[in-house]
């Protein structure tokens, strides 16, 4: 209660809006919302910012985000390799085509081995006829059955060199073993090969008949 006497200004009752002249307001001054305009701003701005560093962080948004330069460069070339490595129906259908057999390679045709020729018998080579038997006369008959059988005679004497142990038709060059063997053939005696020995040679030792 106050200490005041009651005047017309009382007769206001106390719940009413209205407040005397003499009273302190109640209710403070609305203000023009400058200042709620600034809070809000202020709020928006700090959510873009979070937006802007947190989010990406966080991997939201980045299926939206268009492709670095980089990654751009990049695509057609993966492309290009995807389809390099791929193969085409015409590549797969050559390689499942089979391939030409190789050429065989005609065996070798062996050369045959030539036979060594023997020399011919040529009856025109001199033949010489010595006698080591000791028995007179058989160096001249031997000499007249090979003039009769073709061969050219040449010297007919007696052997003066050492004692021969055997009769034998001798001979030194390879051409003339034709001759030789020919030779000792037809009088039954050996051929042989003896260094020194200019021409067929025959040496008819003791025992020949």
């Amino acid at each position: 209660m106050s200490q005041y006497p009651r005047d017309e200004f009382d007769k206001v009752p106390e719940t009413s809006a209205r407040q005397g002249v003499h009273r302190e307001r109640l209710i403070p001054t609305r203000s023009n919302g400058l200042g709620l305009l600034i809070t809000v701003g202020v709020l928006a701005l700090l959510i873009g910012l979070a937006a802007y560093f947190v989010l990406p962080r966080l991997g939201i948004g980045a299926g939206s985000a268009a492709p670095s330069p980089e990654a751009q460069a990049s695509a057609p070339a993966s492309a290009s390799a995807s389809a390099a490595a791929t193969p085409t129906p015409e590549a797969k259908a050559d390689d499942a085509s089979p391939s030409p057999a190789p050429a065989s390679t005609p065996a070798p045709t062996p050369t045959p081995t030539p036979t060594p020729t023997a020399p011919a018998i040529d009856r025109t080579q001199p033949v010489a006829v010595f006698n080591a038997s000791g028995v007179t006369g058989l160096g001249a008959g031997v000499s007249g059955r090979m003039s009769a059988a073709g061969w050219a005679v040449g010297t007919v004497a007696n052997w003066a060199g050492a004692p021969q142990q055997g009769s034998g038709v001798y001979y030194s060059s390879p051409e003339l073993a034709a001759n030789a063997q020919e030779i000792g053939a037809q009088l039954g005696i050996p051929a042989l090969e003896t260094p020194g020995f200019a021409s067929v040679t025959v040496i008819l030792g003791p025992g020949y008949r």
